[in-house]
């Protein structure tokens, strides 16, 4: 996250929500619910315990709650004042039960940007064993494996893949650069306490990559989460792991986290019979430690470092190996690839304590991330060095009707690729300064207009502007506008590793000045969101649509549809661009079992070197249904939940296989298909959770997802095409134990 605080308008009201704590010392209080007295106006405080609530008409009394907590109700008389609420524990705990009422998945209606934020309730709905399996029960969100060897997952948002959404961990760089290949699965899902999910182009204080939206990932901190976690898992596949994460106080300021994860896959899985493992043999170790300090008087800091390291063995099985050993002209497929990543952060801010709308932060990243990897007789090896600052700088701009933030901010990136004999090094530098400014005229209006400069070594000048507009129609309406442009460098080798999965050549841009010939990426993303809350048979519901456009100026098109034996690789030429419709229904059907549908319709078109084509394998249509339906607490305080998600994917394009043998031919569409997944989860009252899951319930594959698996070296060798499940039905089991959260 970034050490700021979020300033208000004259017509809102702002606080901090406090604590105090068994030492007698205060504490804040982050994630209490805030909200105005028979109204639907509510939020909730940050990491830091501050908010602030915008003040429908007739407002007078504030009321604040918390899990295990008092709820208390006061009068506010000065709206211009912060104000701070006192909370105290509640002995009996049974009484405060409302809370459990509390969606697990919540849209901001304060944001000017359009935000969903998905809370560690809505991650324990599924097996969550790490970032890319975090969205099964997210409807905006899209995930599907490369590739039918190496076992990466990819996500795709506003119909465009991950690489153009911005993934930053706490508000700083998170994956992106090497790490787009196989970052998802280096962020523990039990390290994980929310995720914020943004559309569109995001802040110009984060960067200037962002293009179709933000993924912003929060861990567990060392004053808040518990203080010890732990977490079992293990499936049908043969995966099992185990999280364990530890916070404890060391002294009056200081307070650390212990994070450890660890995952294997031993056994290799073959089940429809194509030669070829399901997914690979694994290996997986993930270490961090953070430590934070806050001398309640205007410092704050944070410092940490994580470390993962990933072994992945795959390719044809043992059994067909083994199988043709005598064949003289038969070479086994191998699949290896070791990946490493080392990363150290800080975080640095000032407060100034009679100024609480000013504060100055200094954000620093640097990170090492290694790649060594065989497909087949293809090797692909992959350094980067990384390193990044951000300074911001907050305040006012006469009164907390306007108010800004600027700093600068720099990146360095040395990037170095070994395929085969060919090297692909290069080098960025990039400084950059950025200006926001906010505007909110009253407790309905926000205006936030962002413009950054930053100097590219090797593209030049990039300007970046973006606006943000938001309209609270009335206490239960909310409309966002926001309209941006966006940039990146592509890492065509690095994002496309499932070319390697294939017997194509891949064939480059010649202008050998610039990485991979390619100019950089750039867009225009606008987006409009309607979000509005409902309230049917005394029971709550909300309802959310968005239609969002990108535009591409420049973009790498990788193009599959020419031959069998090509990969071409080259800058567009013509118009590429992105339609996403959505609508979300939220509703409370009976006490205790909420229903969220969503329909999503998306249309992504790109100039390939025939024409204008849709984008290959991914579906136009989908539709989403998730069940969650939790038991009444027992007086012992054991309880149960049940969850189940219902997803419908369209038809999706196949790139061209007409020119292949017959045998190796596939469809122009691949068919529409259904997958259901589900959960049950036992609570105890010893702060034992015991699930028992299912993923895949209908036992939908895939058929032959790999061309031509019998000669892995032939012309028409691919294992790139999959746009459905590979692995089929997978059960899994699990267990987690919480020991308390700190007084």
């Amino acid at each position: 996250m970034q050490w700021s605080f979020t300033l208000i308008a004259q017509e809102s009201v702002k606080g901090v929500v406090v604590t105090i704590n068994q030492k007698g010392e205060i504490e804040s209080v982050p994630f209490a619910n805030v909200y105005w007295l028979n109204s639907n106006y509510g939020t909730s405080t940050d990491s830091n315990g501050v908010f602030q609530l915008a003040i429908p008409s007739n407002a007078r009394q504030l009321v604040v709650s918390y899990v295990g907590y008092q709820s208390d109700t006061l009068a506010v008389n000065d709206y211009n004042q912060p104000i701070t609420v006192e909370i105290k524990r509640d002995i009996n705990l049974k009484e405060v039960s409302i809370e459990a009422r509390k969606r697990t998945s919540q849209m901001s209606f304060i944001n000017p940007i359009t935000t969903e934020n998905i809370s560690e309730r809505e991650l324990f709905k599924a097996a969550c064993c790490n970032l890319s399996e975090s969205f099964e029960t997210n409807p905006s969100v899209d995930v599907s494996f490369s590739d039918a060897i190496s076992g990466a997952r990819h996500i795709n948002m506003l119909g465009l893949a991950g690489n153009y959404s911005m993934i930053s961990v706490e508000n700083m760089p998170g994956i992106r650069g090497l790490g787009n290949a196989f970052g998802l699965s280096f962020i523990p899902g039990a390290w994980i306490n929310s995720i914020q999910l943004s559309k569109g182009v995001g802040s110009v204080v984060n960067g200037y990559e962002s293009i179709s939206g933000q993924i912003n990932v929060e861990l567990k901190k060392p004053d808040y989460t518990e203080r010890l976690f732990l977490n079992m898992y293990a499936n049908q596949g043969g995966r099992s792991e185990i999280n364990f994460v530890n916070t404890q106080e060391v002294s009056k300021y200081w307070s650390n986290a212990i994070l450890l994860h660890a995952a294997v896959r031993p056994l290799e899985h073959d089940r429809n019979k194509d030669g070829f493992m399901d997914f690979p043999r694994l290996n997986h170790i993930s270490v961090g430690n953070r430590w934070k300090f806050n001398n309640q008087k205007g410092v704050l800091a944070q410092i940490g470092l994580q470390y993962h390291k990933e072994t992945k063995d795959g390719g044809q099985t043992e059994e067909r190996i083994d199988s043709r050993e005598e064949d003289p002209n038969f070479s086994p497929y191998t699949l290896k690839i070791e990946s490493e990543n080392l990363e150290i952060f800080t975080k640095t801010a000032y407060v100034f304590p009679k100024l609480r709308y000013k504060n100055i932060a200094l954000q620093t990243l640097w990170k090492i991330q290694n790649q060594q990897s065989n497909y087949g007789i293809i090797n692909y090896d992959v350094k980067e060095r990384y390193a990044y600052a951000n300074l911001i700088y907050q305040s006012i701009i006469g009164n907390s009707n306007h108010t800004f933030k600027t700093g600068v901010s720099f990146f360095h990136d040395d990037y170095q690729e070994q395929i085969g004999l060919s090297s692909l090094n290069r080098i960025e530098n990039v400084p950059g300064t950025f200006f926001e400014y906010t505007y909110k005229p009253n407790a309905n209006i926000t205006l936030v207009n962002g413009i950054r400069y930053d100097y590219h070594n090797l593209y030049g000048s990039i300007i970046t502007p973006r606006v943000h507009f938001r309209w609270a129609i009335d206490e239960s309406t909310v409309m966002r506008w926001a309209i941006g442009s966006g940039q990146r460098t592509p890492n065509i080798l690095t994002e496309r590793q499932s070319l390697f999965a294939t017997s194509r050549n891949i064939v480059l841009a010649a202008n050998r000045n610039l990485p991979y010939g390619l100019q950089a990426e750039k867009a225009w993303t606008y987006g409009l969101n309607l979000s509005r809350e409902f309230r049917l048979d005394y029971r709550d519901g909300l309802i959310s649509m968005d239609f969002y456009r990108t535009e591409f100026l420049q973009q790498a098109v990788v193009d599959l549809d020419e031959s069998p034996d090509f990969a071409y690789v080259d800058n567009l030429n013509g118009p590429s661009y992105a339609n996403n419709f959505q609508i979300d229904i939220s509703y409370e059907l009976i006490k205790f079992l909420d229903l969220r549908i969503a329909y999503r319709w998306s249309e992504v078109m790109t100039t390939y070197r025939d024409g204008l084509r849709l984008q290959p394998l991914y579906a136009k249509n989908r539709a989403f249904a998730n069940l969650a339906y939790t038991t009444k607490k027992s007086n012992e305080g054991t309880y149960w939940s049940f969850d189940y998600t219902f997803v419908w994917t369209g038809a999706q394009r196949i790139p061209i296989t007409t020119t292949n043998p017959e045998e190796f031919q596939r469809r122009s569409m691949s068919p529409n298909f259904i997958q259901m997944n589900a959960q049950i989860s036992r609570y105890f009252k010893n702060n034992w959770v015991v699930y028992l899951g299912v993923e895949n319930l209908l036992d939908f594959r895939q058929k032959d997802p790999i061309i031509n698996a019998d000669n892995p070296y032939n012309r028409y060798f691919d294992a790139s095409m999959v746009w459905g499940p590979i692995f089929g039905r997978n059960i899994y089991v699990g267990a987690r134990y919480t020991l308390g959260k700190k007084e």
